[in-house]
């Protein structure tokens, strides 16, 4: 499939590895995968024809990788397995200070052409340092080259990618290499690829030179029959990514007549050739090298999250294309799987920079406006709800972004831990003690059961207090032994006159199923939050009264500034 030149058919293969970090072999044609066929004619998609044929571009690839040394090592495997020529990889492993051994893995596993030590906190500021060995190289892995770099610092994923930028702008496209870059990969570190990946991506990105950024279809990794992601548009309206345009959105009506064939964008069937779309997905992302370079690099705020959908926005504001290639697919987890409250504190706040970013200022300042109220009353809500960690996470999203900080959350977060653990740690286990099940629901009733159930196997038995809708089946049932069961029902005066005798009873703490809680004025001062999908472990969270006041009076502070002056001294942030 991929024809080659005299120069390079002329070389042995252990010819061209004792050349790789000194030039690339170019001369190779190509076919085009993918053509310039109208939207209008395929549904929206655009096909490939397989006629033409263009140089083989030189690619740097950026992995960013933090404690997952085994993963990465798996992600190599799939890059060296590429039908793509690998000689024309330039690979580098941007690995954020991991304590698991990943440096020594990798250098065992492919012998990398280089290690370089990175000893700085700002990815816009490297300090790359080759590092000198006895031995090193030529790399295992049949690539132009392989380096990894070794951050000292761990700078998130917008700043390994940032690393890894600047690493390519380095060794690649500075000095005397003639291994100059056409196109960056980016990469994830906990995906796996099918040998025609790339092919897909280079095949698009070089049928149509406007072409900035080609994405991939993601398919889940644990069911690769599943396509998990597909079309991206941003929804300025809810500040949401969306599988499908906004009404009013110009390719709507294309999306619509190509999801109905396809059977939509996830799920379906049958999916091929090229989608506009708004934002593609940095887990497998071409990026034309020389757009990088016109457009910038990540904004360095960022730390995690929203960074490469405001990469995506930047391009098309700069007039490049942003499409998806439904044939080049990868294997990942599906996000909300990885979804923690420290995540969505940068998913929040770098949404409002993205707004920035990609707005005219006076729309950006409404929409600052609009999404950070939402965001503060929905931080209020928490604390009604006994989400305190919640609430402070959500309003430090808004607090930091009109502030401008950057960079990792610094705030700490308690994790879950086993359940019976964390009902001891409660004070369930005090003689006397009481402790409150919020259930507003029948899944709610439910895991308040086997709650019961497993802390009595685990010699936790307190005076268990039901708090029961009454839309709930046989909610009037059920108040016997140590449970008492207390029925309300939507009446606001309902729900307060229930409370009421609770202020009295003092339990010790309460227990909220999935973050619904009818009772904000349950006096307990620990609330204990179980995922019924994980009905084994528990958050605990320290809630005394002072600290849910504190809380509500910061909400209304940074409300106030918000209504005041929306975007504060912070400005953007750098993309070089």
């Amino acid at each position: 499939m991929w024809a080659r030149s005299s120069r390079s058919t002329g070389l042995s293969r252990a010819a061209r590895r004792s050349r790789r970090g000194r030039a690339s072999v170019r001369g190779r044609r190509v076919p085009a995968l993918t053509g310039t066929t109208p939207e209008h004619q395929t549904g929206g998609s655009r096909r490939a024809p397989s006629s033409s044929a263009v140089a083989t571009p030189t690619i740097g690839v950026c992995i960013v990788t933090w404690n997952r040394a085994s993963d990465v090592d798996r992600v190599l495997d799939a890059l060296s397995r590429q039908r793509f020529p690998t000689e024309y990889l330039h690979i580098f492993v941007v690995d954020n200070a991991s304590t698991d051994g990943t440096e020594a893995l990798l250098t065992e596993r492919w012998s990398p052409d280089r290690i370089v030590d990175n000893p700085t906190d700002r990815a816009e500021a490297p300090a790359f340092s080759v590092r000198e060995r006895d031995e090193g190289g030529p790399n295992r892995g049949g690539f132009g080259s392989l380096t990894i770099v070794r951050n000292t610092a761990n700078l998130g994923g917008c700043g390994g990618f940032n690393t890894g930028f600047r690493a390519v702008e380095a060794f690649m496209d500075g000095g005397a290499s003639e291994a100059r870059p056409d196109f960056v990969w980016l990469v994830d570190d906990d995906i796996d690829l099918p040998p025609d990946a790339l092919e897909h991506l280079v095949g698009a990105a070089t049928a149509d030179p406007e072409i900035g950024l080609v994405g991939s279809r993601t398919v889940d990794l644990g069911d690769r029959e599943r396509t998990i992601e597909s079309t991206i548009y941003f929804n300025p309206t809810e500040g949401v990514m969306a599988d499908e345009p906004e009404p009013g959105h110009p390719r709507r009506t294309a999306h619509e007549a190509w999801a109905e064939t396809v059977g939509g964008p996830k799920g379906g069937d049958g999916y091929t050739g090229l989608r506009e779309v708004d934002v593609v997905s940095a887990c497998s992302l071409l990026a034309r090298w020389s757009a990088v370079r016109e457009v910038g690099y990540w904004d360095t705020r960022f730390f995690i999250y929203c960074d490469d959908a405001d990469w995506c926005l930047r391009f098309a504001n700069a007039g490049k294309r942003v499409v998806l290639n439904l044939d080049a697919v990868v294997y990942h987890t599906p996000w909300h799987h990885k979804l923690t409250p420290a995540r969505l504190y940068y998913a929040k706040r770098n949404l409002l920079w993205m707004i920035e970013n990609n707005f005219p200022p006076a729309e950006s300042e409404r929409m600052w406006r609009h999404h950070g109220v939402r965001m503060l009353k929905e931080a209020a809500r928490a604390v009604l709800r006994r989400r305190l960690v919640h609430a402070e996470t959500v309003r430090r999203s808004v607090a930091d972004a009109m502030a401008g900080r950057g960079g990792k959350l610094d705030m700490q977060i308690p994790g879950a831990e086993p359940l019976a653990d964390a009902l001891k740690k409660a004070g369930a286990d005090r003689p006397g003690a009481s402790v409150v099940l919020c259930c507003p629901n029948r899944k709610a009733l439910e895991a308040a059961a086997s709650l019961r159930h497993a802390a009595k196997d685990a010699g936790v038995s307190p005076r268990w207090i039901e708090l029961v809708h009454n839309r709930v089946p046989d909610a009037h049932e059920g108040d016997d032994g140590d449970v008492h069961r207390v029925v309300y029902s939507e009446n606001k005066r309902s729900r307060i006159r229930r409370q009421v005798p609770l202020l009295f009873k003092r339990p010790v703490a309460c227990v909220v199923f999935d973050h619904e809680n009818d009772f904000p004025l349950i006096p307990a001062s620990k609330a204990v939050h179980i995922d019924t999908s994980k009905p084994d472990a528990a958050v605990v969270e320290d809630q005394p009264l002072g600290a849910r006041i504190a809380c509500m009076a910061r909400i209304a502070r940074t409300m106030l500034k918000l209504r005041r002056s929306p975007r504060g001294p912070g400005g953007q942030g750098s993309r070089a």
